[in-house]
């Protein structure tokens, strides 16, 4: 009984939920992606994380404008980004789970760690579909589909990330 009781009054707090996304607002967060990938010579998978800090204003209601960190490190190289990003939430301020889609241009820097071979630095976009989650009206799970592509080397990486947001109302 106790368990449907609370059950029942976390749905009902959640129902009258708004999350921040309005204009003013700050937003400050981050996702985190664990991929593994193999190539035909190879005789096992190889697995790495990326981290991405990103924090953004709210131009608009729904819309945001920010900026993420890149950081990832690998056997071999020492990877970062700065990405200028664009985000729009599809659904208004009464909705829990808010889709948005997402874009960025921007530079990614590649420091090789063994030896002395000069940093590469190329240009870089990506894409982002995805959906936050509101907890509460100022803390959200992200999930997104991303898709990046660089200038340089034509790498295309498909992936998927989760992360945490928090909406910071003004005042």
């Amino acid at each position: 009984m106790k368990k449907t009781i609370l059950i029942l009054t976390f749905f009902l707090i959640a129902i009258n939920l708004k999350a921040q996304t309005t204009q003013g607002n700050w937003m400050f967060g981050g996702d985190a992606i664990l991929q593994g990938y193999k190539f035909e010579n190879q005789e096992k998978f190889k697995y790495y994380a990326e981290i991405f800090p990103k924090a953004g204003y709210f131009i608009k209601d729904q819309f945001v404008i920010g900026s993420e960190v890149g950081i990832y490190i690998s056997e071999v190289n020492f990877y970062t980004s700065l990405v200028p990003f664009v985000r729009y939430y599809l659904f208004n301020n009464e909705k829990i789970i808010n889709p948005f889609i997402e874009s960025g241009i921007g530079f990614e820097n590649i420091s090789n760690r063994k030896n002395s071979q000069p940093d590469i630095t190329e240009l870089m976009y990506q894409f982002k579909i995805g959906s936050s989650i509101f907890f509460t009206n100022s803390v959200a799970l992200n999930l997104t589909l991303n898709y990046k592509k660089n200038s340089f080397r034509f790498d295309e990486e498909l992936s998927v990330a989760i992360g945490f947001q928090i909406h910071l109302q003004k005042k």
